[in-house]
């Protein structure tokens, strides 16, 4: 039950960072036709593109960490025996929950402390797209929280799937 709830938020973040994904392509594709055929181009398209990638990115580490698609080397893996393997997989169970934790507190500490300032092309405050950071981080603790860590010995595509 409860790694079907955490596969349904994975989900859930997949399809905001999908539609974030197209809401900059579109924004993208207007730049480009209003800098040819217009003449000039927004002064917020490039500063949305870019808080619209920092987001995407943030939503999606949560689900690249829990179908295990997240970038590592696993060779050593194939060469330590199970006991060690496990006690290898505890740490970094661990070490990620810690330093999701910590970072997430810290990044939502400085968002906050920037609320005043506004950002130039799109004169928001700086607080909402910074938000981006503890945002992701704290969805990656409560992933790896919630789904303790992968102690199965081989970790395949269909082992993933079935989590």
């Amino acid at each position: 039950m409860r790694k079907k709830l955490i596969k349904q938020f994975c989900e859930v973040l997949l399809a905001i960072a999908t539609l974030s994904f197209v809401i900059n392509i579109s924004v993208l594709i207007y730049g480009i036709f209003a800098r040819y055929f217009i003449g000039h181009s927004p002064i917020w398209m490039d500063e949305l593109s870019r808080y619209l990638v920092i987001g995407m990115v943030m939503l999606v580490i949560a689900p690249a960490w829990f179908y295990n698609k997240h970038m590592r080397v696993d060779f050593i893996d194939a060469l330590l025996p199970a006991p060690m393997l496990n006690i290898l997989r505890m740490y970094i169970w661990f070490l990620t929950i810690f330093l999701s934790g910590i970072i997430a507190w810290y990044s939502f500490q400085y968002a906050l402390s920037i609320s005043r300032f506004t950002t130039i092309g799109l004169g928001i405050s700086k607080t909402i797209p910074t938000m981006s950071l503890p945002i992701g981080f704290f969805c990656l603790f409560a992933v790896a929280l919630l789904s303790g860590p992968q102690l199965k010995h081989k970790v395949t595509d269909t082992d993933t799937d079935s989590r």
